[in-house]
């Protein structure tokens, strides 16, 4: 089945609602973190998620040169 293109805002879109917040509270008190901190970090993930989700170049990607090591 061929890979089809999927815009990057219906991606946002859709990765925004499966994310949601459920239950922060018994997870918060699970981990020992405050809600605020873990409120912060969704806002940063969501932030985040048009660059995470960007469409990469098709194709092979290059390896970074190595420089040769020195005979001694």
């Amino acid at each position: 089945m061929p890979r089809r293109k999927i815009e990057l805002k219906v991606k946002v879109e859709a990765m925004r609602e499966c994310l949601h917040m459920a239950d922060v509270e018994d997870i918060s008190r699970k981990y020992g973190i405050s809600e605020r901190a873990a409120y912060n970090w969704y806002a940063r993930v969501l932030e985040a998620l048009p660059d995470i989700l960007a469409d990469d170049k098709p194709g092979r990607k290059r390896k970074p040169k190595v420089e040769s090591a020195p005979p001694f």
